[in-house]
């Protein structure tokens, strides 16, 4: 028994030496691969188009991106400007400049800009009462304190997002819905989309920060008030006419170009979404290009002037551009967003049913980059900083 017993220890020995070799090794491999993975991510180096554009195709390939549509720009000059992939698969539709993309909430700074032009007016102070303009009243429950412009163009509003927002989209057809009547029968008691535990988060307005939809799209209601014009005409008479923005819709049925196919990729396919448009539209459901949104983007970077018409003032610029809640967020404007620290870009993302997209630019380059595709989990971060740096070498 003895022996057995010494048999056994030296095999236990042998084992934990055998294994301890093996588990050294692995740890080995494991260590380079991480360190050449993190080489290879830093080592990115763009220096031309060419490096660009193999970058962009490599991406596109491994987020499965079918769509995407790059325009970098500095003030009111176009840099670069390229069309990757394909607007519709099954179709096998190149991707054109003229081609519309479904821009999400990219959708908001063009909402916020209608009315800021009506702040700028003097229409209303940011610190009014948004009540004393609607044609009913908004009230967080429990909350006394009455929600200001301010804190709709700074997400501070406390208004949520709620479940009732899913029933709202239309498939190959606008909303049969009016924007007025959802978002009252939305935000006021006793309404058929009403709901106190969903629609409303439960601190008073001003003292946190929430994204809001639906804060959005209320914004989009009280352009039509205060102006007396709906949404759409007013965009159209005051932002997208005088720009020169010909291929840029609120509506479906306005359209007669192209519209890029949005597309879900699952199980290892690319799965087309009709066309869609949602009741609370004004937050998401404008369809552009990236040539029309130059236009528009592009005043941010003069002085609020492009196509020798004034979008904005230069200080509604700054304040859209600094932070306006700093000791809530500090990456808040008014209605845009600090989207990446390091290069100083402020802008906005959106994303989707089958669209992920994104602008920003640096006030102080006066550089910006615009990217637009039909794949809703896309990861934009990345080339939008790397579309900048490219434009800062051009």
């Amino acid at each position: 028994m003895p022996n057995v017993q010494i048999a056994q220890d030296s095999w236990t020995q042998l084992t934990y030496k055998y294994m301890k070799k093996i588990m050294m090794k692995l740890a080995i491999v494991i260590f380079f691969l991480v360190l050449f993975s993190n080489c290879n991510k830093d080592e990115i180096t763009i220096n031309g188009t060419v490096e660009f554009e193999e970058y962009i195709e490599e991406e596109m390939d491994f987020q499965k991106i079918p769509a995407m549509s790059i325009l970098i720009f500095k003030e009111g000059e176009i840099l670069y400007e390229k069309y990757f992939g394909k607007s519709n698969l099954q179709q096998n539709i190149p991707l054109a400049n003229d081609h519309i993309f479904l821009i999400a909430s990219v959708s908001k700074v063009i909402t916020a800009t209608a009315l800021l032009q009506l702040y700028e007016d003097g229409q209303f102070s940011l610190g009014d009462k948004v009540n004393d303009y609607l044609p009913f009243n908004v009230k967080i429950p429990n909350q006394a304190t009455d929600i200001t412009f301010q804190m709709l163009l700074t997400h501070t509003s406390g208004i949520a997002d709620g479940s009732a927002l899913d029933e709202q989209y239309y498939y190959g057809e606008d909303p049969p819905v009016a924007l007025g009547f959802f978002l009252e029968n939305y935000l006021v008691p006793g309404g058929n989309f009403y709901n106190a535990s969903e629609n409303f988060h439960d601190f008073e307005p001003g003292t946190k920060y929430e994204y809001s939809n639906i804060g959005s799209a209320l914004i989009g209601l009280l352009v039509e008030e205060i102006s007396g014009t709906d949404f759409n005409t007013y965009c159209k008479q005051n932002i997208f006419n005088p720009l020169g923005m010909s291929n840029t819709y609120w509506r479906l049925d306005e359209i007669s170009q192209t519209i890029v196919t949005p597309y879900n990729y699952e199980n290892g396919q690319y799965e087309a979404i009709q066309h869609y448009t949602f009741t609370d539209y004004p937050n998401g459901g404008l369809r552009s290009t990236g040539t029309d949104l130059f236009k528009f983007l592009s005043a941010f970077t003069q002085g609020g002037q492009s196509n020798n018409y004034e979008l904005l003032t230069q200080s509604t610029l700054n304040s859209m551009t600094s932070p306006q809640i700093p000791s809530l967020d500090n990456e808040v404007g008014l209605h845009l967003f600090l989207m990446n620290a390091e290069n100083s870009l402020w802008g906005h993302d959106g994303g989707e049913q089958g669209v992920a997209t994104i602008m920003a630019f640096n006030s102080i380059t006066k550089v910006g980059a615009i990217i637009l595709t039909n794949q809703g989990e896309a990861e934009l971060d990345e080339i939008l900083v790397e579309s900048y740096q490219l434009g800062l070498k051009l």
